[in-house]
């Protein structure tokens, strides 16, 4: 009986080591695919510029919305619980593209294309299914967000044109986020 115990406890300290490690793998590859998303919005926003088209695309939001929800259902999250995650990342998708905007009226980059637009909303599809993948991965693994994951991701998330207050409105929005 006492071979048992020690056996199980070896188990149990194993996978909660297991966890530990999942937990600190999924966190930077989570924040790496988000900085890369923010990343994309320079050419999005060199794009819309060249060619005068507003920043703020309604019906191109709702479409990225149900590819979510139904790209969440793939990776066992609740689609309505991504809801609210999904709108903060366009919304501060779009105040990136502000920015960049802004700057441009300023100072405009010589020597600098957007990439082909067909191209760019590829790589972000790709992007939102690897983030939601991460989530997924992070909450049934990794114990979810909590506050040290909140701690990680916020020294993690760097990209230089993220707020402080955007990254506490995405980590809100993660906190939030079930799985099936």
């Amino acid at each position: 009986m006492r071979y048992f115990a020690v056996v199980v406890s070896s188990i149990l300290m194993c996978g909660s080591s297991l966890a530990a490690s999942v937990n600190s793998a999924t966190l930077p590859e989570l924040a790496e695919a988000l900085n890369t998303r923010f990343e994309v919005m320079k050419d999005v926003a060199g794009y819309k510029a060249a060619n005068h088209l507003p920043v703020e695309d309604l019906p191109r939001e709702k479409n990225v919305l149900l590819k979510a929800e139904a790209a969440a259902r793939d990776v066992m999250l609740d689609p309505q619980s991504i809801d609210a995650f999904v709108q903060t990342q366009m919304a501060v998708s779009k105040n990136i593209q502000y920015r960049y905007l802004d700057r441009w009226r300023l100072q405009p980059e010589k020597a600098w294309h957007p990439r082909p637009l067909a191209e760019v909303r590829a790589q972000i599809l790709e992007l939102d299914n690897t983030i939601l993948n991460l989530i997924s991965r992070q909450i049934m693994t990794g114990g979810g967000f909590g506050d040290e994951q909140e701690r990680i991701l916020t020294q993690l998330l760097n990209d230089k044109q993220l707020s402080v207050l955007e990254k506490v409105q995405l980590i809100d929005a993660l906190r939030k986020i079930k799985r099936l």
